[in-house]
C-alpha cells in the first residue's frame, strides 16, 4: 500500500510536467510537413483524437486503486472495448499520437510517438506473456477469443 501511495503522489505531478512540456514544445524541432491548410485535415485530426478517447478512457486504471484507497484487482472482460481489442490503450494511444504528429509535422511529436508506442507495444507483449505464465490454458483460451489487432477477433 505504501508503494502505491508513493507512486500516486509522484507519478501524477510528473505526468502533469511531461504534458506541460509537450504542449510548450510541440512545434519544436525540424518541420517535416505542414498539413494545416489542407481541407479536411483539421476535421480528421479532431475525429481521430475524439475516437482515441473511446479506447483510452475505458483502459485507464480505477482511480481509487491508483490512489491506494482500494487494493488493485484483476478484471478481465470480453465485452465492450475489449471485444474490439484486448489492448485498447495501445490503439487509443496510437490514434492520439498519429493525429498529433500529423497536425504538428515536427520531430518532437514523432520522437514522443516512437517512445510512447515502444512503451505500449512492450507493455502489451509483456502483459500477455505474464498472464499466459500465470493463467496458462485459461489465458490461451481468452487470447484466442480476443485479439490485439482491432476487430480481428470479431471477423
Amino acid at each position: 500500500r505504501i508503494y502505491r501511495i508513493i507512486f500516486a503522489l509522484s507519478s501524477l505531478p510528473l505526468a502533469v510536467g511531461v504534458i506541460a512540456f509537450y504542449i510548450a514544445h510541440r512545434y519544436d524541432g525540424l518541420q517535416l510537413w505542414t498539413v494545416q491548410g489542407i481541407p479536411g485535415i483539421h476535421d480528421l485530426v479532431y475525429f481521430v483524437t475524439f475516437i482515441s478517447f473511446f479506447f483510452l478512457y475505458p483502459a485507464t486504471f480505477n482511480l481509487l486503486e491508483v490512489a491506494a484507497i482500494k487494493k488493485p484487482g484483476f478484471r478481465i472482460y470480453e465485452t465492450g472495448i475489449t471485444r474490439i481489442t484486448r489492448h485498447p490503450q495501445l490503439w487509443g494511444q496510437l490514434m492520439w499520437c498519429f493525429s498529433h504528429a500529423l497536425w504538428t509535422g515536427t520531430t518532437l511529436p514523432i520522437v514522443a510517438t516512437a517512445g510512447l508506442m515502444a512503451h505500449h507495444f512492450f507493455g502489451a507483449w509483456n502483459g500477455d506473456r505474464r498472464l499466459n505464465d500465470r493463467y496458462g490454458k485459461e489465458w490461451v483460451d481468452y487470447a484466442n477469443r480476443t485479439s490485439i489487432v482491432p476487430f480481428a477477433a470479431m471477423l
